[in-house]
């Protein structure tokens, strides 16, 4: 197993707005390209108004060639393109994304 992790930081009051969005218009894709979500995690555990929440969003794809391909895919779709460029500022302070595999893997994963 593979996983990428999107951690985001929400503009003050925008926490839930943004994971709606992000559901309705990026998840589609990403489920589509062959990957899926096991996590959506909020810090706090509550929808600030007046400051930002930190979002993770887990996906987790079955092995390296599903994540590359995941990614290739998504470089050539101009949704993706406007929905990180153009949609999601409105609602988010950064994003960082992670790529993580099990430590005990990594020979297994390092050897294509």
């Amino acid at each position: 197993m593979i996983w990428i992790v999107d951690e985001i930081e929400t503009r003050p009051g925008m926490g839930e707005a943004f994971l709606n969005a992000y559901m309705a218009d990026y998840a589609p894709g990403n489920e589509a390209r062959g990957l899926t979500l096991v996590h959506k995690m909020v810090e706090p555990a509550m929808w600030l108004d007046d400051a930002p929440n930190r979002l993770l969003l887990i996906w987790q794809a079955d092995h390296a060639g599903s994540v590359w391909g995941a990614k290739h895919q998504a470089r050539g779709d101009e949704a993706v393109y406007r929905w990180w460029n153009e949609t999601a500022p409105q609602f988010i302070l950064s994003r960082k994304r992670g790529t993580y595999a099990p430590a005990e893997s990594l020979e297994a994963l390092a050897n294509v």
